[in-house]
């Protein structure tokens, strides 16, 4: 049998990725078995591995394997690539800015169907749900609408949320982020963005939405970061 192109063992295993065929072990299957399965190279086989991963649905993890990461129609529309991009304060270090997050609203939910559409997490479980507005030299310019999967990251409290909730993800529970998925749009305004962001004459805001996945998978996190839209500029440099 003529050896399989890593095109086909690609489209393949995304059609059996997207079909839930390896949902319930969270893993694909080890290496040396998709090389029997496909009659394929090793260099065939990793090459589709890692267009799954560009695709953001796997992950390697290094003695694990290659670990699924949670899909629903919601998650597969972030498909922007935005590489190593830095939160909003990073973006804009050449200016002088005097930089503050007030919490206006933290509490905790337990996700419904509008809310699960919303954000990707299943019914049923519990969140942190946080509204954060952050200041720049005094002016109200983005707040953060985060969720948090609170069974995945215990222990988030308003005082956390005030300082850097991924530090304490990352320093205090020791969780490791694997893959942050985002998409950038601009909305229309809605009530939260009237009542906390200074818009002045704009009627739009806007939208980076981010969706994070641990090192086994599992989501995390969905925060939309709502920004006065002629108050930043987003760069990326591509190296081909």
């Amino acid at each position: 049998m003529v050896e399989k192109t890593f095109e086909s063992i690609y489209t393949t295993l995304k059609d059996r990725i997207l079909a839930g065929k390896y949902s319930i072990k969270m893993r694909l299957p080890i290496e040396d078995d998709l090389i029997a399965e496909f009659e394929a190279s090793r260099y065939a086989v990793r090459k589709a591995i890692r267009q799954l991963a560009d695709d953001g649905l796997v992950y390697s993890v290094k003695g694990r394997g290659v670990v699924l990461l949670e899909h629903t129609p919601q998650t597969q529309q972030f498909n922007l690539n935005l590489g190593q991009l830095a939160g909003i304060k990073a973006l804009n270090t050449d200016k002088t800015l005097d930089y503050r997050t007030d919490v206006v609203s933290f509490t905790q939910e337990i996700v419904d169907a509008d809310l699960s559409t919303k954000t990707a997490f299943e019914i049923g479980i519990p969140v942190y749900a946080i509204k954060r507005v952050r200041l720049f030299n005094g002016k109200r310019a983005v707040i953060d609408i985060n969720y948090f999967n609170a069974q995945l990251t215990p222990g988030i409290n308003a005082e956390i949320a005030r300082k850097s909730i991924y530090h304490y993800l990352q320093h205090d529970l020791k969780i490791k982020i694997a893959v942050v998925k985002r998409m950038l749009r601009v909305d229309s305004a809605e009530m939260v963005d009237l009542k906390y962001l200074d818009l002045g004459q704009n009627n739009c805001v806007g939208n980076m939405i981010s969706i994070a996945f641990n090192d086994t998978g599992r989501q995390f996190e969905y925060t939309e970061s709502h920004f006065i839209p002629n108050e930043f500029v987003f760069n990326q440099l591509i190296r081909n």
